[in-house]
């Protein structure tokens, strides 16, 4: 009914398994959040809602890029499943992103502490504290070339929620980008043409 009225089905955090999953792609679901975390793994008998995610050139799956949620391998595993133009790099960041290590934010109501990612004090995962540039230098780090790490870091994402004119460099494009260094490091960012970082031309 959702996929009907036009609004965009994402499977995730679900116990689902494969044969429910393919029942929604086959209804209309396009999108998983968050493969491999908090949905029904895969194995050889039971291949569960990854399985079905993993199987579908229908579905675009989001992936936290941080190294921690999801192991370099499994991220290689997936892209190599599905291409980079079906998984989307996303940082599922906290208010702790770009904090130092051991400084605290609030998420939810509750104090999560900053490290390889955010911890509640039970030590608990309770989300990334990824940034994308960092997202981008990670997929770079697991052997992705460039331009497949583009492609996961914005033109994915952008077609798969039908954002018309972003994720790409074209005429007529919004002009939205970033400029790196030789290292990976954000020395520029344009927003629709103009440098806002570090400051105006």
């Amino acid at each position: 009914a959702l996929a009907a009225q036009g609004h965009r089905v994402s499977l995730g955090h679900s116990g689902a398994g494969y044969e429910r999953a393919r029942a929604a792609i086959e209804a209309g679901a396009r999108q998983a959040t968050h493969l491999f975390n908090r949905m029904t793994g895969l194995t050889h008998r039971d291949p569960g809602l990854v399985g079905a995610v993993l199987d579908s050139r229908d579905v675009t799956a989001e992936i936290i890029c941080d190294g921690v949620h999801v192991h370099p391998a499994a991220v290689r595993a997936a892209v190599a499943a599905k291409g980079a133009d079906r998984v989307m790099a996303i940082t599922d960041g906290t208010g702790g992103s770009g904090m130092a290590p051991g400084q605290h934010a609030v998420l939810g109501g509750r104090r999560i502490t900053v490290g390889d990612a955010a911890y509640l004090d039970d030590g608990t995962l309770a989300g990334s504290v990824l940034t994308m540039d960092r997202a981008f230098r990670m997929l770079v780090s697991m052997g992705f070339p460039l331009v497949d790490a583009a492609r996961m870091c914005a033109t994915t994402a952008a077609r798969a929620l039908g954002l018309h004119g972003c994720g790409a460099l074209a005429p007529g494009a919004v002009a939205d980008l970033v400029v790196l260094d030789d290292q990976l490091n954000v020395v520029e960012t344009w927003v629709e043409g103009r440098r806002v970082f570090p400051g105006p031309v």
